[in-house]
């Protein structure tokens, strides 16, 4: 009996010997690393079942980055869509599907000093400050890749991702003015959605970056992270009061999107128009201020520039022509009806109060065209558009004409003070910043949180 029981211990012994064997050869044949299954802190928040984000990214749960939900982001590619498709597969056990968004993901893969940035490979081009110029990269996307890759890292044990992981943690070290996302504030710190020089501040874009850093901190046992995520969340607590703004139209206070500035554009047009006119250039003058155009040329159109053509199949502005007879060589035609909305506008910046006050004190506008029939020139105080004056027939010379603005029309312009909100984030904007009060444990940020719930 004693032998007996002496071989049993023994095959027991062995047979435990051996599956330890097998499961280190599985691991060495398969990357594996160690890690702690623990619950993202996004779970709440993406694994709602139905795809997040549809009024930007459509309601497939396919892996397409391509966003063109709009005519401005139309063939605009993100990696934020593939990561948050990634993740959202990956934390509903759709294993396959998470790894087709990771393998498209891997093409906005940009490293830089260490750090792994998912870059977006398209301009970003909406009102100002909200301009980025190929490639760039976005807090937003950052925070989403890291709780993809801590995700499928816990999912599959696979190194592979833990590295990638990590990779992207190294990312959020990298200050705007180098190319990276972190905007310091003496000892706090501040992750941009859009990182431009301008402090814009997207609400949303941070709290999902500072919500990884809190998941990474527990993935990777390392206090770095939660030191970088205690700067975050100092940085939100001296600004979150900031975000909180009244609306007529809601009952208690909402978040604001952003804290981005504003500047003015003023909406010029050229209308009634009767057979075609050429516009060689376009002046504004005041005492301080001086803005141009040159139809025509390249970038006309470019609304990154302080004015610029509104052009669209919509607009009456044709495409650039060029004639070498005339010391202006560049110029677009404006024709009659071309377009659904029979006007051919531009518009203005104006960039700070000081700016609105001297138009407000006299400002000229100077056009110089060419004319088969007529035009009027016109701008808009926001509501309503007034006559500056008539552009008439010239007999085929290129003639310049000044014209003052209509005192009535600049009077009624306001330059822009109030923080602007997204309907569509309110939401978003309580429950992210209620996940990152409860993981900091900040009484200031669980009040305001609790005060935005609706």
């Amino acid at each position: 009996m004693i032998l007996r029981g002496i071989f049993i211990r023994l095959y027991v012994t062995m047979l435990i010997n051996s599956k330890k064997l097998l499961f280190l050869f599985f691991c060495l044949a398969m990357s594996c690393v160690s890690v702690q299954a623990q619950q993202s802190d996004l779970l709440k928040f993406y694994a709602e079942g139905s795809p997040n984000y549809p009024w930007a990214f459509g309601t497939s749960k396919e892996c397409d980055a391509t966003v063109g939900m709009s005519s401005r982001t139309k063939n605009f590619r993100s990696p934020s869509k593939l990561a948050i498709r990634g993740l959202e597969a990956a934390l509903s056990g759709d294993l396959a599907g998470a790894v087709v968004c990771e393998e498209k993901l891997r093409v906005f893969e940009k490293m830089r000093d260490g750090g792994l940035f998912y870059a977006f490979m398209d301009d970003y081009i909406d009102a100002w400050p909200f301009q980025l110029r190929a490639p760039w990269v976005s807090a937003f996307t950052q925070g989403i890749a890291l709780e993809f890759y801590m995700e499928m890292a816990k999912k599959t044990g696979n190194i592979y991702y833990k590295n990638k992981a990590e990779a992207i943690y190294l990312s959020y070290s990298m200050p705007v003015d180098k190319g990276g996302f972190a905007r310091t504030v003496g000892k706090d710190v501040l992750f941009e959605e859009y990182p431009v020089n301008e402090r814009i501040a997207v609400l949303n874009g941070n709290l999902i970056a500072t919500i990884a850093l809190y998941d990474y901190a527990q993935f990777s046992k390392s206090k770095a992270p939660l030191r970088l995520a205690t700067r975050s969340v100092a940085w939100l607590e001296k600004n979150i009061q900031s975000y909180v703004i009244q609306r007529p139209e809601y009952p208690g206070p909402i978040s604001a999107y952003s804290l981005a500035p504003s500047r003015l554009d003023v909406l010029f047009r050229f209308y009634l128009t009767h057979e075609t006119l050429d516009v060689f250039s376009i002046k504004l003058a005041a005492k301080d201020v001086s803005r141009s155009i040159l139809p025509g040329t390249p970038g006309d159109h470019d609304i990154t520039r302080d004015a610029s053509l509104i052009v669209s199949a919509d607009m009456n502005w044709s495409e650039p022509y060029k004639e070498s007879k005339q010391p202006r060589t560049d110029f677009r035609k404006i024709v009659e009806a071309a377009g659904a909305f029979n006007h051919a506008p531009f518009r203005v910046e104006v960039k700070t109060i000081e700016e609105l006050s001297s138009l407000k004190q006299g400002a000229s506008l100077e056009v110089s065209y060419r004319a088969q029939g007529s035009s009027d020139v016109q701008i808009s105080d926001g509501k309503t558009f007034y006559k500056i004056g008539t552009l008439g027939p010239t007999r085929g010379e290129v003639v310049t004409v000044v014209f003052e603005l209509p005192a009535a029309a600049i009077a009624n312009l306001t330059f822009p003070v109030d923080l602007k909100y997204n309907v569509l984030y309110l939401e978003h904007n309580q429950k992210l910043l209620e996940i990152v009060a409860g993981l900091s444990e900040s009484d200031v940020l669980k009040k305001y949180a609790t005060l935005l719930k609706r």
